[in-house]
């Protein structure tokens, strides 16, 4: 998984509970990486399901909310950080879906 959804789910803790509870999760994930993500690295998709389930724990929130609520950041973030891509997509649903297919986003 691209580093770029890593370090996005670093900024969207922090800026929504704190800094300091980041560090505690990476702290007790224990991860092959050790937490230390860049955007454009390449890392195992099951830390995020580790950093995702020890925060549900931490913030008592079941982790379908928590993913739809990084769905919301990590969207938001693309538009503002890569408008050229969004401009003329359908639905956000589509433009996830072809992302998820591995294919080129169609732009019409």
């Amino acid at each position: 998984m691209k580093g770029i959804i890593f370090t996005e789910l670093v900024e969207m803790v922090e800026a929504t509970f704190s800094p300091e509870l980041m560090d505690e999760l990476m702290e007790e994930a224990d991860l092959p990486s050790k937490g230390i993500y860049t955007s454009v690295g390449t890392y195992d998709h099951t830390e995020i399901l580790t950093l995702v389930s020890l925060l549900s724990e931490k913030v008592d929130m079941p982790v379908v909310a928590l993913v739809q609520a990084f769905g919301q950041h990590l969207t938001r973030r693309f538009v503002i950080q890569y408008p050229m891509f969004c401009e003329k997509v359908e639905s956000i649903k589509a433009h996830w879906d072809s992302l998820d297919d591995g294919g080129q986003l169609s732009v019409s």
